[in-house]
């Protein structure tokens, strides 16, 4: 490490110098770091980079971020190791977590990567030439000063309001022009966000407008002025529209930047015996990669060796443990241990890149409420302008007076403002789910969710804590209850059900030894059979497996009904064909399960309690959680049919639960919300969670529902009053100049809804 750090000629201990303001600051903080003539360069922040590297340009991939995210630091102990979790704070320094590296002179080999240590193991970016985040295609009209801007608008409105002046009637239409010229070349000077109508919905109505102006006063028409009027209006409610969007889409575009910066790691991909250093971007599925202690995942993936505690995605505030068979997702952060993983997505099929980067699968392009506005714009105001002209020239308009009710129509119909609104609710709907660890199958899975009016349980470790404790064992017969729990625990010893390992734990406790049983086995959802060491038939389960075995339950009848209406489990245990025993467990609910049945109700989202229990511990639990409708007794062969059975009468079921137990009822639902199945296999769910909250199953619904309703509502309050202008201007009753009026009311209520929402 001592020769790497003499090699890049910058010290490996804090008190490195700016070479820009010359303060003294430590290497593993730094907030921006370059290489130049193969050694580290260590700057302040990025006014210092760019003072020091003069006229250098900047990759093309490289994107200017605002202010970072809160980073995460770990204490070191006296012994040098990591602190605890519980040591661990949050900064809002300048710092970077992961240092910025100028690729304008890329390390001269991977040692020197490597032995800057993990956190600024950076690849090439993830953002590469033509995608929606180059600075150009921010979004539409983004590229002009707010100076320039605000003189068009001026321009505009001074071109309608000069009626005022009185001799300043000449002006009209040289300040509409200007107006619409600025407009043009701020929609050239950028490329169009593909969320966003066509630009020339936007561009092509004033562009008619100052043509039939123009005509008009070369015709000396009496309408001359009142076209002028319109055209300066145009531009100028266009111009408005774009600077509030612009304004209102920085946060979302600032998101997505983070992501981006983050994501952009390298990875240590498994070739043979040895590791590669290569940038995630360029990992391919089925790929292992080893990730360490301290770096941040480059991919999604599933452990396949390795046990590491881990932040679970980009932003999380919580830790989860991982070992073998786990799914993991990039930008999850390891705290302690080590993972070895098989990639299933990378590049830009990573669950945080496809849907919120990708310029085809993004949320706020692919969602089909979106996608069906721009259609509906881009379409239907050609449609509605020609029909216009030929009402207009129907009633004997002059050809000036039709081509200003085309444009007019054109522009009212031709709701661009509109349009982007409604991207924006998807982008933000996107964007709080990827802050949860809510991840989309795709754009329909999002639009399924956000139509989802029945959501299934699964109880056992969704709403309950998947973690039961005995309560109470009981004998029933002359055998004492350390002979009971040794029968119970020895044929449990053939399950892996909670149940099992609750025995096997309270018998571990006791001290008792499981009897020795053969031919175990396990029935699922009712219990286990087995032959006792005396050759006995033994029966440990419910009392459906005990009738089924010709075993009378009725001595243990009234006592189990009992235990079930305080919410409890119980099993029967019998011997030779008699009741020996009953043992009762109690599962609490788990944090958040009653906050998260609210949430569905305020959703307008019936809550469906599907569990294997008797119907009075469903009942006992239902009424703890406020669900009124519970399906209890279903064994996991059946769910499959009873979700499907909920689904009859053209009702969207959702089902949630975890992939391992409850894959039945997920692979029935219309709509399946898999808890900690985030970065597993691709397209086997809908809604893959990177965490095991039954909350964020839940919010995920309530997200999308709530998207798409604040979608719907955006798009009726927009499109309203420039279809009443558009109606109006058509049948003559009112002057083409009420079509740009009304479309910059509509965008402008669909924006403070957006904002307020």
């Amino acid at each position: 490490m001592q020769d790497a750090a003499a090699r890049q000629g910058s010290p490996s201990r804090p008190g490195a110098v700016c070479p820009s303001c010359g303060k003294e600051i430590d290497p593993l903080r730094a907030g921006q770091v370059s290489i130049e003539g193969g050694r580290f360069v260590y700057f302040c922040d990025q006014a210092c980079k760019l003072a020091h590297t003069g006229s250098r340009s900047r990759p093309s991939c490289e994107i200017l971020t605002a202010d970072p995210p809160p980073v995460e630091m770990r204490q070191e102990s006296p012994s040098g190791e990591g602190a605890t979790s519980g040591e661990r704070v949050r900064t809002n320094d300048t710092a970077k977590d992961v240092a910025e590296v100028d690729e304008t002179e890329p390390p001269a080999d991977e040692e020197l990567a490597e032995e800057a240590g993990p956190e600024t193991l950076r690849s090439p970016a993830v953002v590469r030439e033509g995608s929606d985040l180059e600075p150009s295609a921010a979004q539409p009209f983004a590229s002009m000063s707010d100076v320039t801007t605000f003189l068009g608008i001026a321009a505009g409105v001074l071109a309608w309001a000069v009626t005022l002046v009185g001799a300043a009637e000449k002006v009209r239409l040289p300040l509409a022009t200007l107006s619409l010229t600025v407009l043009l070349i701020r929609g050239a000077s950028v490329k169009r966000d593909p969320s966003h109508p066509h630009p020339l919905v936007a561009l092509a109505p004033p562009c008619g407008a100052l043509v039939a102006a123009g005509w008009a006063l070369a015709i000396h028409s009496p309408h001359a002025s009142t076209l002028a009027s319109f055209a300066g209006l145009a531009a100028a409610s266009g111009l408005l529209i774009a600077h509030l969007l612009e304004k209102t889409l920085a946060a979302v575009r600032s998101g997505r930047e983070r992501i981006c910066e983050a994501l952009d790691v390298q990875v240590r991909v498994v070739r043979g015996e040895e590791t590669a250093l290569l940038p995630a971007a360029q990992v391919k599925a089925g790929e292992q990669v080893v990730i360490e202690v301290g770096e941040v995942v480059g991919v999604d993936g599933v452990v396949l060796a390795g046990e590491a505690t881990v932040i679970p995605w980009l932003d999380a505030s919580i830790e989860l443990a991982k070992r073998e068979g786990d799914a993991v997702v990039a930008g999850a952060k390891i705290v302690t241990g080590r993972l070895r993983l098989t990639t299933t997505r990378a590049a830009q099929d990573r669950a945080w890149i496809r849907l919120s980067i990708s310029p085809t699968q993004r949320m706020d392009v692919a969602a089909p409420l979106a996608r069906s506005t721009r259609v509906v714009i881009e379409r239907g105001a050609p449609v509605a302008a020609l029909l216009a002209g030929l009402v207009a020239y129907a009633t004997n308009s002059s050809p000036v007076e039709v081509l200003g009710v085309v444009s007019a129509t054109g522009l009212a119909v031709g709701a661009w403002g509109v349009g982007a609104v409604i991207a924006l609710h998807h982008a933000r709907g996107q964007s709080s789910a990827l802050a949860h660890g809510i991840v989309f199958k795709d754009a329909n899975a999002f639009n399924d969710a956000g139509t989802t009016d029945v959501a299934v349980l699964c109880s056992r470790g969704t709403v309950l804590m998947g973690d039961p404790e005995i309560v109470a064992l009981e004998p029933l017969a002359s055998l004492d209850v350390e002979r009971i729990l040794s029968l119970a625990a020895g044929a449990e010893t053939a399950s892996t059900h909670p149940f099992a390992a609750a025995i096997m734990r309270a018998a571990r406790n006791r001290g008792i030894r499981p009897e020795n049983v053969r031919n175990a086995k396990s029935h699922a959802g009712l219990g286990v059979t087995a032959l006792s060491s005396t050759g006995e038939r033994l029966v440990v389960g419910s009392r459906a497996l005990l009738l089924q075995e010709g075993v009378s339950v009725a001595l243990a009848d009234a006592r189990a009904s009992t235990l079930e209406a305080e919410g409890r489990s119980v099993l029967l245990a019998a011997l030779g064909g008699k009741l020996v025993g009953l043992v009762a467990l109690q599962d609490g609910l788990r944090a958040g399960a009653r906050a998260s049945v609210q949430r569905l109700l305020d959703a307008r989202i019936e809550p469906v309690l599907l569990s294997g229990e008797a119907r009075d511990t469903c009942e006992t639990i239902g009424r703890a959680l406020d669900i009124d409708h519970i399906r209890p007794e279903i064994l996991p062969a059946d769910r499959g049919a009873a979700v499907r059975a909920l689904g009859e009468g053209g009702h969207v079921v959702a089902v949630l639960g975890h992939p391992d137990s409850d894959d039945a009822a997920l692979a029935a639902a219309d709509v399946s919300v898999a808890m900690l199945a985030a970065g597993g296999s691709p397209g086997e769910w809908s809604v893959a969670l990177a965490s095991d909250e039954v909350k964020d199953a839940a919010l995920a619904l309530a997200l999308a529902r709530g998207t798409r309703d604040k979608a719907r509502v955006a798009l009726a309050i927009g499109l309203f009053p420039s279809a009443l202008a558009a109606l109006a201007v058509t049948l003559g009753v009112a002057p083409p100049s009420l079509a740009p009026a009304t479309a910059l009311l509509g965008a402008m209520a669909a924006l403070a809804h957006a904002r307020a929402s």
